[in-house]
């Protein structure tokens, strides 16, 4: 799967409309049930402590990591892209999807894994975390726009000429919008909270232990409100 359409993704949602919910102590269940014989179960952790934050919070390369990465850099090698060391203007570096569910936002711990997106920010490059693994991008330019607005602007293996501009709307919980543009075309907005304050939203657990099952779907936000009102 290309970053590309991961992105899409993130943008569009994914498919499954799920019932009703029941409640328990720290679990809010949205569904539970045997699909094709295999164990399925989609709740709302409500418990700060889960270890669910954790593991879709980490940012630090596992098996494979190496590889993927390596592809990145190795391109930049390639076409004499050199890295240079600029200070980070945006408050927080680690970023996590954050996904709207009955007008509520939550942090998402997917079935399968393909589907987590995470991104993070160094002193020289911007890396996308992808289901396939890491991907680098040069940092060419960074800078403040506007209250609680940056820009960054990117280029590697997979897009050329590519701007972040990102939103921060709720600086206690660390929420922001990513707006992407590539090649000077808008290509949609995303939700993304700050990984050191996912904590201050709940958790939303796809638990399929034996089997990969379909992700739930989420809903379509309104980026412009959300935007009007920051």
């Amino acid at each position: 799967m290309t970053l590309r359409n991961l992105l899409a993704i993130l943008i569009i949602g994914t498919s499954f409309q799920l019932p009703g919910q029941s409640n328990g102590n720290d679990t809010t269940f949205i569904f539970k049930d045997t699909v094709d014989g295999e164990l399925q179960t989609i709740f709302i952790d409500n418990n700060r402590e889960s270890k669910f934050y954790d593991d879709i919070s980490r940012f630090t390369f596992q098996q494979f990591d190496n590889d993927s990465y390596k592809i990145s850099t190795d391109y930049f090698r390639e076409n004499k892209l050199v890295l240079t060391k600029m200070k980070n203007v945006i408050p927080w570096t680690n970023w996590v999807t954050l996904k709207q569910y009955r007008d509520s936002f939550y942090v998402y711990y997917p079935c399968d894994f393909l589907y987590h997106f995470r991104q993070s920010i160094n002193d020289t490059t911007f890396i996308d975390w992808t289901g396939e693994g890491p991907v680098a991008n040069k940092i060419t330019e960074q800078k403040k726009t506007g209250n609680q607005t940056y820009q960054i602007d990117l280029t590697g293996i997979y897009d050329k000429d590519r701007r972040l501009v990102i939103h921060i709307i709720n600086l206690k919980k660390g929420i922001a919008v990513f707006e992407e543009i590539t090649n000077g075309k808008n290509n949609g907005y995303y939700l993304m909270i700050a990984a050191d304050k996912i904590k201050s939203v709940p958790i939303i657990v796809n638990y399929c232990p034996t089997q990969k099952q379909t992700e739930l779907k989420f809903e379509m936000t309104d980026f412009k409100k959300l935007l009007i009102t920051k």
